[in-house]
């Protein structure tokens, strides 16, 4: 018992000599728990020297900082790495946070430009998921470069397993410059909640290559096991390039990396000038863009082609689209596009309002937009990242706007321009615009729902509502479950455009706006007796945050005040005019026809004067038992941008007189303005008690209306009689 266990310890001692002798004078090795039993700690240091971290095909060793990280040596052949160790180390199982490494050697100098990396999730818990580490290793570049347990510092890595059952990493030596390694470890880290298991494929080629799902291997986007007739390329050259057949050759000498022109990938498709035109569209149903593939068009555009749209439906049958994947078109002059920003000059605006469900991608240019040039074209379609994608390309070329919708007619304009005349009711740049007509004292309800503008119409002015006291208030509130917190500065907005029906009311064109600030709160536009114009009136609700939905209560209030109530011998139509009961007449009701006719004494009556651009405000006077309105107490109120010359004084009153086209503004708001401004300007340099010793002095204190009138005239001239008319109107000097 004793000799064996001093057998023992000659063993051990003498494999610790010889250890230390092979790693050279002056390092000392012991052995330490720290190194978790597959190594032994270098003396003076933290660092472990672990058992076998470099094996070769069929061992197994270990590595990291304290020899806890299983490493398999494996031949990269495009094979399971896992089918020599799965069934002795279950390295193809993996618990959460656990690791395993492959070392897969290959020179550096060998003839390969790829190293392609297949990692496939075969456990089906998605909490389960294995990411992939990458670590050159070895040669004169990484003689010390090992793997950790952290998950930085490697060469390359792919962690999306969670949400990709299948991932590939390819990796071009080219972008190792001046390097020079022996071989790769690929580690395999359990990152979900629970067990995962897996399988991990790689391979070095000359060509880019890649995997199917089921793990089988591909060169140029052919399956290497196809027939010659099957493949895409007809050889491969030293510097890694494809040499593609068509439709997967390039169309250009020099095309943006990462099409995947290099690997015939990419398929491109040239359209005749005959088989698009203005009058016929180029349509092509059951098209396939490969998944992280692109599918190209290439059309002219010549100077009879005012606009371009380009639209892509997914098809019922395609899984594009799903989970976080991405579906989007590109378009760009004279070259391929790419995703990256410069690699293309239009793509679809961010649809704030698109649904889930609504997949497809349009995008329009056209004459008048930045970027516009005629000659070659390609519209470039960008496949889904976790599957094929099925669909169909529709390419229109328009002479104006999308032809109008249908709506309107194209106009050539003498400038070289087009745009469209819309039909009655239709608005907007393509003739795509309708609003909805409203209905005074009506509410308009609108569930929550994602949009930009709605648009509606008010009910025509009529010019009987403008000859009298017609008001028109329109109210709006809104609600919204999404968004507009206090955070949220924008808020949506009431928009009013008075004009023809071409008008479109936005943020950048309105007469009238109201912000909507809080949440079911009513806010109003409201139209006075001077504001509102005959004709169209517009409405749009705007939202803009497009992303969040939003209800609203949209009403439309019409309140008309007929001249003196119409004296209680009538009723007040929405017009504003009096319909008088029988027996009385005149514009207020006032005439008692039963009577013989007359007018009540004061009462007022309103007259249209178009030819003298003013309406006519006639007084009832008496004379005994005889009571009239005559033309001599004619007050007038002149239209707008006509002012009154020549009325006279009559008691109190100024009448009569002619209205005059304005040379631009009221003249009279200069005297007036200016007498305000002395005034005010003497109340600000003294004191309020020496204001008014000054204005006594001067005699203001004692004046009447009409003296001052007399005395500002003499220093500025006549004073304008319809400014003087509507103050002895509304103030009865």
């Amino acid at each position: 018992m004793i000799a064996a266990q001093l057998q023992t310890l000659r063993w051990s001692i003498r494999s610790s000599l010889i250890l230390a002798l092979c790693l050279g004078p002056g390092i000392v090795l012991s052995a330490d728990s720290d190194c978790n039993g597959h190594g032994v700690k270098v003396a003076g240091s933290d660092a472990c020297s672990c058992d076998n971290d470099t094996p070769t095909s069929g061992e197994l060793g270990w590595t990291g900082p304290k020899c806890d990280i299983p490493v398999y040596g494996a031949e990269a052949d495009g094979k399971d790495l896992t089918r020599g160790c799965k069934q002795d180390h279950q390295c193809d199982k993996l618990e959460p946070s656990g690791w395993f490494c492959y070392l897969v050697n290959q020179s550096w100098t060998g003839d390969w430009n790829y190293l392609t990396v297949q990692l496939a999730r075969t456990s089906e818990d998605e909490d389960g998921d294995p990411d992939l580490y990458g670590l050159f290793t070895g040669g004169t570049s990484g003689q010390d470069k090992r793997p950790t347990n952290a998950t930085y510092g490697y060469d390359f890595r792919e962690t999306s397993a969670a949400s990709h059952a299948v991932v590939v990493q390819k990796v071009r030596k080219a972008d190792f410059e001046d390097k020079n390694y022996a071989g790769a470890y690929l580690c395999v880290k359990g990152y979900g909640s629970t067990a995962t298991t897996y399988a991990l494929r790689a391979d070095y080629t000359r060509c880019p290559s890649d995997f199917t799902d089921d793990g089988q291997e591909m060169m140029c986007s052919s399956l290497v096991s196809a027939p010659e007739s099957g493949k895409r390329y007809t050889g491969c050259s030293a510097d890694g390039m494809c040499t593609c057949k068509p439709p997967y050759q390039k169309p250009l000498p020099e095309v943006y990396e990462g099409l995947g022109f290099e690997e015939c990938s990419a398929r491109v498709t040239p359209i005749g000038d005959t088989e698009l035109t203005i009058a016929k569209p180029f349509v092509k149903e059951h098209e396939l863009v490969e998944t992280r593939g692109w599918s190209f068009y290439e059309f002219n555009v010549t100077d009879q082609d005012f606009q371009v749209v380009v639209n892509v439906a997914e098809e019922e049958d395609s899984a594009c689209g799903e989970a976080s994947g991405y579906f989007e078109v590109f378009l760009k002059y004279g070259q391929p596009p790419g995703w990256h920003y410069g690699q293309w000059d239009f793509r679809q605006a961010y649809q704030y309002y698109q649904t889930e469900e609504d997949k497809d991608q349009e995008v329009k240019f056209d004459a008048q937009t930045d970027g516009f040039q005629t000659g070659t074209w390609f519209a470039g379609v960008e496949g889904d990242d976790h599957s094929d994608c099925k669909y169909t390309i529709t390419i229109n070329k328009f002479e104006c706007p999308l032809n109008c919708s249908g709506r309107g007619t194209c106009v050539h304009a003498s400038n070289g321009t087009r745009f469209c005349d819309c039909q009655q009711g239709f608005f907007g740049r393509e003739c795509a615009n309708e609003a909805l007509a409203l209905e005074y004292n009506k509410a308009v309800m609108k569930a929550e729902a994602l949009f930009e503008y709605d648009y509606y119409s008010l009910p025509e002015v009529a010019s009987a509502a403008l000859q009298n006291t017609v008001e028109v208030k329109v109210q709006a509130s809104f609600s919204s479950a999404d968004g507009y917190s206090d955070w949220v500065s924008a808020r949506p907005e009431l928009l009013l455009l008075k004009g023809d029906n071409a008008i479109e009311p936005t943020t950048a064109n309105y007469t009238y706006k109201h912000i909507l600030e809080v949440q079911n709160t009513m806010y109003e536009i409201g139209l006075g007796p001077s504001q509102l114009k005959e004709g169209l009136w517009r409405i749009a609700i705007y939202n803009p945050m497009r992303l969040y939905q939003i209800g609203y209560k949209l009403t439309a209030v019409k309140l008309a005040h007929c001249l003196n109530d119409c004296n209680g011998h009538g009723s007040c139509d929405d017009n504003g005019t009096c319909q008088c009961n029988s027996n009385w007449a005149g514009g207020d009701c006032s005439v008692n026809q039963a009577s013989g006719g007359g007018c009540q004494e004061g009462s007022h009556k309103s007259t249209a004067m178009p030819g003298k651009h003013a309406i006519g405000y006639s007084t009832c006077e008496c004379s005994g038992s005889t009571c009239e309105y005559t033309d001599s107490n004619t007050q007038l109120a002149c239209d707008e941008g006509y002012t009154i010359q020549g009325s006279q004084k009559v008691g109190n009153k100024y009448v009569g007189g002619t209205c005059v086209k304005s040379s631009g503004g009221k003249s009279g708001t200069s005297a007036v303005g200016v007498f305000l401004w002395v005034l005010c300007s003497i109340l600000l340099s003294f004191t309020v008690g020496g204001a008014l010793l000054w204005l006594q002095q001067a005699g203001f204190l004692s004046m009447t209306w009409e003296n001052i009138r007399n005395r500002i005239t003499r220093g500025r001239g006549a004073l304008d009689e319809s400014l003087y008319h509507e103050l002895s109107m509304d103030t009865g000097f």
